[in-house]
Formats: C-alpha cells, sequence, structure tokens
C-alpha cells in the first residue's frame, strides 16, 4: 500500500482540539483525491503564517457530503468529504509511512 501524506492548513483552535483529541473529523473539500489509509499532516497556521507545529492524523473513514446532502443550486462548489481521523503520534506517523501502512492494517 502506498501511504500519501497531505499536507493542509488548520487554525489554531482547531489544532489543539485534535491534539487535545477532541477533535476526530475533518471537512475538507475533496481536491485531493483523499483515501482511508493516508496521512494528513495538519499545519497549524495563524493569521495567514505557519506557526511551525505540526501534527499527524490517520484518514479512518471517508463520507462524500455531497452524496448525502443535495446542494441546491451548487451554492457549496465542488465535492466535499467529512475525513474522520485518528491522531498519530509522531513516532506512530513515521512507522507508519515507513512501513506503507502495513504494520497498521495488520492490528
Amino acid at each position: 500500500m502506498t501511504v500519501r501524506i497531505h499536507q493542509v492548513k488548520i487554525a489554531p483552535a482547531y489544532f489543539k482540539a485534535v491534539v487535545a483529541g477532541e477533535k476526530r473529523a475533518e471537512l475538507r473539500k475533496d481536491d485531493r483525491g483523499y483515501r482511508v489509509g493516508d496521512v494528513l499532516s495538519l499545519c497549524e497556521c495563524s493569521h495567514g503564517k505557519y506557526t511551525g507545529r505540526e501534527y499527524s492524523a490517520l484518514i479512518t473513514h471517508i463520507l462524500p457530503v455531497n452524496d448525502i446532502l443535495p446542494m441546491p443550486g451548487n451554492w457549496i462548489p465542488g465535492h466535499w468529504v467529512m475525513l474522520s481521523i485518528r491522531t498519530l503520534h509522531p513516532f506512530e506517523a513515521l512507522a507508519y509511512v515507513m512501513t506503507g501502512g502495513v504494520e497498521w492494517a495488520l492490528s
């Protein structure tokens, strides 16, 4: 399995909630071809600038929002997905990427 890493911006309040384990989903425009098993590299961004803080999360489920919520008049253009995520501590993220996700598929 090829593990893809998607580097995405996230606001400080949401970043803190992910790190604390309180936020377990991300609503994103589906412009990257997200797949279950991919890794989100969440890069904290404040006032348009990166803070240098980064955290990883594994995509565990993808809910195609446009399939369940009809968008009359296409008021929100594009396709959107709700990504269920599980946070990965730095060493977990490294092991996951280096093994191509194989180690995690067995557990």
